[in-house]
């Protein structure tokens, strides 16, 4: 018998209403890290979601915007009683990480479904994946940043790229000197109309102000099980490869571990 989606499903994840001021969202994704925020409305109905991008978006001077404005209609929603197996696909197809939940009786939301449930399930059962080497599931084109790049240019190539972070390096050799994700701006308090732009009278700030460093790595040869128990353990979204030199030669984000563990092939 096939696993249902309610087996995976988060029921204590924190939810919000839309008239929450979108700076107490930010602040809540900030202080739990979280990538999306449900939303519902009286009687715990489902009206859309929030996504950090879209607190990113706000200058925190803005303080009587509320959630209302922004709030996006979830492009997929599953009920608990489909299959997971063919839910955590469908999530994959979506590139979704995190997707609403309802009962399919009430219509009222339930939880939240995500890919990070699905690995820490793989982790805690100690499932195998025939011993693969990251070098099997890791992309290779990777796109990256450097410490002398202007936030204001890494915000416009997130959006563009629909990635939440970059392995930041040196440009003359690609050796990784870091990583920066929406959750390091959103740590540092910026948000994008206060990111100056790099032609305009004042400079904003630079990647080497925001970005985490040393960012934790792995090597090609390394199993994909080092991978999965650093992602899960950190709640990490992605883990920079480097060879023994230091030099960036892909990445793994959490999505290439879903696909492996779920039996689908390299991601790219």
């Amino acid at each position: 018998m096939s696993l249902k989606v309610r087996s995976f499903t988060q029921v204590n994840y924190p939810k919000i209403s839309s008239d929450t001021l979108l700076t107490r969202a930010r602040a809540i994704m900030r202080d739990l890290s979280l990538r999306l925020l449900p939303v519902v409305r009286e009687g715990d109905f489902l009206e859309g979601i929030l996504r950090r991008e879209h607190v990113l978006s706000i200058s925190s001077t803005k303080s009587d915007i509320t959630v209302s404005q922004v709030v996006e209609n979830p492009p997929v929603v599953f009920k608990v009683g489909e299959d997971a197996h063919k839910a955590f696909e469908i999530m994959l197809e979506f590139d979704e990480w995190y997707v609403p939940v309802i009962n399919e009786d009430t219509g009222k939301y339930v939880g939240i479904l995500s890919i990070d449930s699905f690995l820490r399930a793989v982790l805690a059962k100690n499932v195998k994946a025939h011993e693969k080497q990251i070098s099997e599931i890791m992309t290779t084109r990777v796109e990256y940043v450097v410490p002398e790049d202007y936030v204001s240019r890494v915000w416009r190539k997130m959006i563009t790229f629909k990635y939440a972070g970059f392995p930041v390096v040196r440009e003359k050799d690609l050796v990784l000197v870091g990583i920066i994700t929406q959750h390091d701006l959103l740590k540092k308090g910026y948000t994008r109309i206060e990111l100056e732009s790099e032609s305009g009278p004042k400079l904003g700030p630079r990647v080497r102000e925001a970005m985490t460093t040393p960012a934790v790595t792995l090597k090609p040869y390394n199993k994909v099980r080092d991978a999965l128990n650093l992602m899960v353990r950190n709640d990490f979204g992605r883990i920079p490869i480097v060879n023994d030199s230091n030099v960036l030669v892909g990445i793994v984000d959490r999505s290439d571990l879903c696909r492996c563990y779920l039996g689908g092939g390299k991601s790219g």
